[in-house]
């Protein structure tokens, strides 16, 4: 190859890159320059193979001169091979069709990011992510009000092989391919509580050249900014899979689970920790918990209790042991993602409000606000049977059965006995007496 030539591939390559980042598209001295280059010393062909060529293969958004310079570039262009059919952020919003998006994800709320991770067969680019207050033309109704505090995220997904996504009106065993849960996820909360389910998210998608395009969105979470901040992708489902990632109870950090069998992607969202607000974060996860499920138990374990366990009520304190002694019948239930029913299934607060409720005393169906009421205990050594017991933010919640034992609802354990010190206690307090 004549130096001559090899310069005007290295020269193409470079607009092409430029071509493909993220806020422009291919321009006329590209087109121009591939369709000039045709006849060099390569005889990759004439103009009219290539057009031809360009024509039969059809790709609708990228324009087909793309397509012409990652063959005409090959090896000498690894990162310009498979990016050609990929629509930038630029042009994925512009096929959203939302006016206030496109404009909002080229300011300062914003972060341009385009990182790809490849996993279980597909590639997933995160393209951007945006936090704001009405950055959209189209308010979200939720719980009767409307939500304008808003993140916004758009994701790229797409086979690995570089065979095309299913169309989403194509029935037959690629169905579950067209299935991705897609949500954000706050490092030191449950992920299985707190996403974009319980943040109130919802999603647009399109198809493009075999590629999905998901816009996400769902409640701020720049106020948790302080907090390690995550984007997973699951594939195979539209909810989330305990079995995708791993939380460390220490640090709070979530990391993928590499044994899992299928598509785990997980994102660092690069959101500035001086935006977080802590006093909303702490109202937000009230107003949440109700509806997340008041939070999970990991690293529960079930105990068997013997026959000699007994509640003993301690001096002035007989209903809170008669509140223990209640909770204990209803081990061995089921466990319900926002149940109340002591029988048929309930989550962790709905419970302790099941058991409270029996002797008279409302609760509110949350950890987050149970932990407002009575009186604080000091300690596990000061707690008493009946006392309730928070945990993990708090988005857990137990009935203190005495002997170091509570009584709660496990998310994979249903109703259960445990030992009280099998996560970080981080409130008691007393209401019964």
């Amino acid at each position: 190859m004549g130096k001559e030539f090899r310069k005007e591939l290295d020269e193409l390559d470079v607009l092409l890159r430029r071509a493909l980042a993220p806020a422009e598209g291919p321009d006329e001295r590209l087109n121009q320059r591939i369709l000039n280059s045709v006849d060099g010393e390569e005889k990759i062909g004439k103009r009219e193979r290539m057009k031809a060529e360009m024509e039969k293969r059809k790709w609708r958004r990228m324009p087909a001169v793309a397509l012409t310079a990652a063959i005409l570039v090959g090896a000498g262009s690894l990162t310009a091979y498979g990016a050609y059919r990929y629509l930038s952020l630029k042009g994925a919003l512009e096929e959203f069709g939302d006016k206030g998006l496109e404009e909002a994800f080229f300011n300062e709320c914003a972060t341009v990011i385009n990182e790809t991770q490849s996993y279980g067969g597909y590639d997933v680019t995160l393209m951007g992510i945006a936090s704001g207050e009405n950055l959209t033309e189209y308010a979200r109704e939720s719980d009767g009000k409307i939500r304008s505090d808003r993140t916004y995220v758009i994701v790229a997904i797409a086979r690995s092989d570089g065979s095309p996504m299913p169309d989403f009106g194509e029935p037959g065993e690629d169905s579950a391919e067209r299935d991705f849960f897609v949500s954000p996820l706050i490092g030191g909360l449950d992920p299985a509580a707190y996403n974009a389910v319980t943040m109130k998210g919802n999603y647009s998608e399109m198809l493009q050249d075999g590629v999905v395009y998901r816009l996400l969105e769902c409640d701020d979470v720049e106020k948790f900014a302080d907090h390690e901040l995550y984007l997973s992708v699951i594939g195979g489902s539209t909810f989330y899979d305990r079995n995708a990632y791993v939380s460390d109870e220490e640090t709070g950090k979530i990391h993928r689970n590499s044994e899992y069998n299928g598509l785990n992607a997980l994102f660092r969202l690069p959101i500035d920790a001086s935006k977080a607000n802590p006093e909303e974060a702490e109202r937000y996860l009230g107003e949440l918990g109700s509806n997340a499920g008041a939070g999970s138990s990991k690293g529960a374990v079930k105990i068997e209790l013997g026959d000699d366990f007994a509640v003993e009520a301690a001096s002035g304190n007989e209903k809170g042991a008669e509140a223990a002694e209640y909770a204990l019948e209803f081990v061995g239930n089921p466990y319900v993602w926002n149940g109340e029913s002591l029988t048929e299934g309930c989550d962790s607060s709905g419970f302790t409000k099941g058991v409270y409720e029996h002797f008279g005393v409302s609760l509110p169906h949350a950890a987050a606000k149970q932990k407002d009421l009575g009186q604080e205990v000091d300690g596990i050594e000061d707690a008493c049977p009946g006392d309730l017991i928070f945990y993990d933010g708090p988005s857990h919640v137990a009935v203190y059965i005495g002997d170091n034992k509570i009584v709660h609802a496990d998310t994979q354990l249903g109703i259960c006995v445990s030992e009280a010190d099998f996560a970080e206690i981080v409130m008691i307090r007393r209401i019964l007496r």
